[in-house]
This record gives structure tokens, C-alpha cells and sequence, in this order.
């Protein structure tokens, strides 16, 4: 039936011209929220090609998370198969390995074998993108990661408390012509990278800090601007993204940061700082061969990988107190501007450059904002802002299309409101099961696996367990090919949880933890409507619409747009 379903929408290819496909993964953008979340009818360029072309609900891969899902988007196969499982891959009992590097790939992306054939690629950001290897690069393809690469420095959120204060200028270091005030300079170290700093003034008071890096080659001003106060808009009357962000300070040929100064005293004592990640940008074409002509020109003219935004910062409180008076969610919502600007900016030099038929592209923004904000009430105005931002990043993108062309958005998984976390490790030891068994995200493994009693002995104990009278463990599975569950570094057994609670996978604290404000979470199962995925295609050749999706559908559907 679903072959039939994909021939039926796809019928009409062979007789037309076929053109370039976009395929854009927009994490953690469920088809609930997308149908019935207020904010979301902010994105008013999705839903016209949602209304213009098909769209449906898609089950993703499960454990429902970021790296199983994405892998089962890009491979067209599920973790028993490409093996990735989970975000934090058990290649054994004791040890885990990251699923989103290459390494941990059993199988190739989709695009490896067209490429072989002629089919020229772009991979923006796919996750397992990086090291280059078989699986995700060769021939015919440009693949581009930001996320696993090496991190020259942190980034960091700065009071005037953080940096080490001089009392001179350093040595090369050119006072700014229009200072007219006597100038403060300080200096601190992240990671491999020593920034300096002024803090001067243009007329009565400091106002710009100005940056610069040992080993860099410019200066670059951070004016300070308070938190925008209104979302981006949209059409001829939006505002430009992420304004008052520093353009880019290149550090070597290798990286680049970004800063933004959202408070400084008219003395110029304190400060607070925004200073982006620097990590290193890892460019693969046509194999192992990194193309560092392009890299650098991708840095001096189109700034810095910006790989999230300041969720870490926001969900501690250092942007200021949250649900208060709004301050802290808008400093939050500019740094996920930054990161839609940035990515853009990197897409569209990589299509300028290299001019593929597919481009396969990646968006973290409605993650990052949903596990803040997913299920609270007071959040609904923020929401409207970070999805008029996802908006204006489909816009971007649907510019640059031709008539004959088709743009694919997929998502890996929805969003779940939680309000507890349960750690299963924790009950585990607490039972006796510590060295026997172990969980991970909604999977058990066995340390000498096959003993069918002791996981039906361990399933009978976890499923009697109660939270203030109430059970926490809702069904349970055992490996089958309708969720590509169980493999070679998969469970024996798997499990999903009762509404609201998230499966944590740590043992530093205890076996449940109460939330103070629910959040947004992901990886249980991908059938319960707030966790089904979103499928949306629009093009000339495309009109029936399907009643489900699969993650691992898209793969095929994308190639068949292509003639492949």
C-alpha cells in the first residue's frame, strides 16, 4: 500500500522536466504542533506550500530522538540497520559511542549511491556528517559539518567579572579614532583563543565594546543595543535577523565567532557578553579532500557556524529570570536568530559555489525553542517569535527555487510536554539489576545478552514501580521491524513511559526528578500524536497526499523526485 501511495504522488515525474529538490530537516517540529499550536500559524510560508502541496504526519524512528531519527531520514533505513539507535550509541555494555558521528554509520546515506552516477550533492549539516567517510561523502558530493568538529572555543556569556582587566592597551592593539573617554581594556582566554577587548565611548558614556582575538587579523564592535523588544515580522516590513550581533571575527583560517553586548554601565565597569562558539568547519568534496580555499572565503564573507542557540544560558537563568518580564526570552530568541541567519547564509554560499540538484539542509531552531517553552501557557508569544524565525529561514530558502523545483521539509521526531524525569539507571540499581542489565533511552540491554527470564523478571519490577501511587512505565516491546528496533547495537527489550515523564538515561541524581516548569522532550514513542514527525513537500509533481509518513520513507520519495 504505501509503495503504491509513493508511485501514485510520483506518477506524473517521468513525463516532466525534473529539476533541483531542497530537503530540509527541521528538528523537533511535530505534525501536532504544525497543525494545532496557535503559534505556529506564525509560519505562513510552510503552510502555503503545506496547502499548495501535501503534507502528513510521519512516524519517526524510535527511540524518538535527534540522531536515531535524522540517521533514518538520511539513510532510509532504521537503527537496526544503520545503527544508529540512539544519541548515545551502546557499541557495548559499558560503553557508549556519539550517534551523531560517522563512525557509528552501518550504512551509507541515500545520496552516496546517486552521486556515484552523476548526481551532484550539498549536505549542509547532516547529522553523522562528520569525519568524512563512505557512509556520508565521495564522489559528486559536498558535505559540510559544523556540530562534531572540533571546538576551538567555547562560547562563553561575559560580566566584567569574567575577564582579566588591564591597565594599558596591548601591544598592536589601535585605540578606536572616536573615543573621546579614557578607555577600559581587559583580556580573557577560551579554549585555545585569547580575546581582547575595549570598552570606549562615543559621546557621554561607553557604549561599544570592540574585539579582537591574538592571531586575528581585525577588529570587530559590539554595540551595545537592548534585547529586541518585537519578533522579526515577515514580508517587506520584517526586520533584519539577529541585528545586533557583531559581524564575524575570523580567528586563523579555521574559525570564527560572533558577539553580541546586551548590557553595559555607563561607566563601563560591567558588561554582559555573548561570545559565540568557535569551532572549526569540516568541508569534504568529492571524498576525503577538505577544500580550505572555500572554507576560508565561507568565513571572511559569510561570518561563523552558529550551531544552536543560547539555550544552556537560558535554561540556567543567565539571561536573566525567566517567565518574568520577557527580558531573558528575548535575549534567548536572538541567539536563535543567529543561528537561522548563520545557516542560511552558509547554505546559500554552498549552493552559489557548488550549484547541486539536491540540497540536503538542517534547522535546529524549533528544538531548541520547544524544549524550553513546550507546554507552557506563558510561552505562546515566544513561540509566535522563534516560528515566524523558522519561517523566514523556509522563505530563504524557497527564493531560491526554480519552477521546475521541488522543496521537501522533513522533521526526526515531535515534542512532548514533560513535568518529571525518571532515570532508569537509578531504579535499576536500586532493584539489584546494576551489573546485569542497563537502560538506554527507552531500551534495555543485557551485559550477557539473551536471557529472556531475567528481562521478563526486570519488566514485572519496572512495570510495578509507582510515582505517588501512579505507574510510570506504559507499554512494552520487543524487537521488530515495525519501529527498526533491536540490531546489532540495539535493546533486547524496549519501553515507553506514561504521559509527562522523560526517559533520562544518567545515575547522578535520583531515579525521579520533579520538574519547577514543564519543558519540551523527545524519545518515546513516535505513534503518540504529539511525537509524530512532519512530512510537507511542494513542486509541479507532486498532488495526492498520503495518510501517513515514515522516516525512512523520505529517503526514497526524495530520490524518486530526483529520476533516481
Amino acid at each position: 500500500m504505501r509503495l503504491l501511495l509513493l508511485v501514485t504522488l510520483l506518477l506524473p515525474l517521468f513525463a516532466q522536466k525534473q529539476g533541483r529538490v531542497i530537503l530540509i530537516s527541521l528538528d523537533g517540529m511535530g505534525y501536532q504542533s504544525f497543525t494545532e499550536d496557535p503559534a505556529a500559524a506564525e509560519m505562513t510560508t510552510l503552510r502555503e506550500m503545506a496547502e499548495t502541496g501535501i503534507y502528513a504526519p510521519m512516524q519517526a524512528a524510535f527511540p524518538s530522538l535527534t540522531a536515531p531519527g535524522h540517521a533514518a531520514l538520511f539513510t532510509g533505513v532504521y537503527g537496526n540497520v544503520n545503527g544508529i539507535t540512539a544519541n548515545d550509541v551502546p557499541v557495548s555494555f559499558e560503553q557508549r559511542k556519539r550517534g551523531f558521528r560517522a563512525e557509528q554509520l552501518l550504512a551509507p546515506m541515500f545520496w552516496i549511491g546517486p552521486a556515484k552516477k552523476g548526481l551532484k550533492v550539498v549536505a549542509h549539516n547532516p547529522t553523522q556528517g562528520y569525519p568524512c567517510n563512505a557512509f556520508n561523502s565521495g564522489q559528486n558530493v559536498v558535505l559540510y559539518n559544523g556540530y562534531q568538529t572540533p571546538e576551538v572555543a567555547p562560547g562563553k556569556l561575559l560580566r566584567a567579572a569574567d575577564v582579566k582587566w588591564l591597565d594599558a592597551a596591548p601591544e598592536g592593539f589601535v585605540p578606536p579614532a572616536q573615543s573621546r573617554q579614557p578607555l577600559r581594556y581587559f583580556e580573557y582566554a577560551a579554549g585555545r583563543i585569547r580575546f581582547t577587548g575595549v570598552v570606549f565611548a562615543k559621546s557621554t558614556r561607553y557604549d561599544t565594546i570592540r574585539m579582537t582575538a591574538y592571531g586575528a587579523k581585525r577588529y570587530v564592535d559590539a554595540p551595545w543595543k537592548e534585547a529586541e523588544n518585537a519578533p522579526p515580522g515577515h514580508g517587506e516590513k520584517a526586520r533584519p535577523l539577529a541585528r545586533y550581533f557583531s559581524e564575524a571575527l575570523p580567528v586563523g583560517d579555521v574559525t570564527a565567532v560572533h558577539f553580541r553586548l546586551f548590557t553595559l554601565s555607563a561607566d563601563g565597569k560591567d558588561f554582559l557578553l555573548i561570545q559565540t562558539a568557535a569551532k572549526e568547519i569540516s568541508i569534504c568534496a568529492d571524498g576525503d579532500h577538505q577544500d580550505d580555499k572555500f572554507k576560508k572565503k565561507l568565513l571572511a564573507t559569510a561570518g561563523a557556524f552558529v550551531g544552536n542557540g543560547g539555550g544552556s544560558w537560558y535554561g540556567r537563568g543567565e539571561l536573566g529570570q525567566r517567565f518574568t518580564d520577557g527580558l531573558a526570552e528575548r535575549r534567548f530568541l536572538e541567539t536563535l536568530e543567529l543561528h537561522a541567519r548563520q545557516t542560511m547564509r552558509h547554505a546559500r554560499a554552498l549552493m552559489a559555489e557548488y550549484e547541486p540538484r539536491l540540497l540536503v539542509d538542517y534547522l535546529s531552531t524549533t528544538d531548541d525553542m520547544l524544549h524550553q517553552w513546550q507546554g507552557n501557557p506563558v510561552t505562546l508569544a515566544y513561540r509566535k517569535w522563534g516560528y515566524q524565525i523558522v519561517d523566514w529561514r523556509i522563505h530563504e530558502l524557497q527564493q531560491m527555487l526554480q519552477p521546475e523545483d521541488h522543496f521537501v521539509v522533513a522533521s526526526d521526531h515531535g515534542m512532548m510536554a514533560v513535568t518529571r524525569e525518571l532515570r532508569v539507571n537509578v531504579l535499576l540499581r536500586e532493584m539489584g539489576y546494576a551489573d546485569r542489565v542497563a537502560a538506554q533511552d527507552h531500551f534495555l540491554i543485557l551485559k550477557k545478552p539473551g536471557n529472556r527470564a531475567l528481562l521478563e523478571e526486570v519488566k514485572a519490577k519496572l512495570s510495578a514501580f509507582r510515582d505517588e501511587g501512579k505507574p510510570v512505565f506504559g507499554e512494552w516491546f520487543w524487537p521488530s521491524e515495525k519501529f527498526g528496533t533491536g540490531g546489532p547495537r540495539g535493546g533486547e527489550l524496549y519501553f515507553d513511559l506514561m504521559p509527562g515523564y522523560k526517559a533520562a538515561s544518567g545515575t547522578a541524581k535520583r531515579a525521579i526528578e520533579k520538574l519547577d516548569v514543564p519543558k519540551g522532550e523527545h524519545g518515546a514513542l513516535p505513534t503518540r500524536p504529539d511525537l509524530q514527525a512532519l512530512f510537507i513537500v511542494s513542486g509541479p509533481q507532486v498532488h495526492s497526499r498520503p495518510a501517513m509518513m515514515r522516516s525512512v520513507d523520505v529517503a526514497p520519495f526524495v530520490l524518486r523526485l530526483l529520476g533516481y
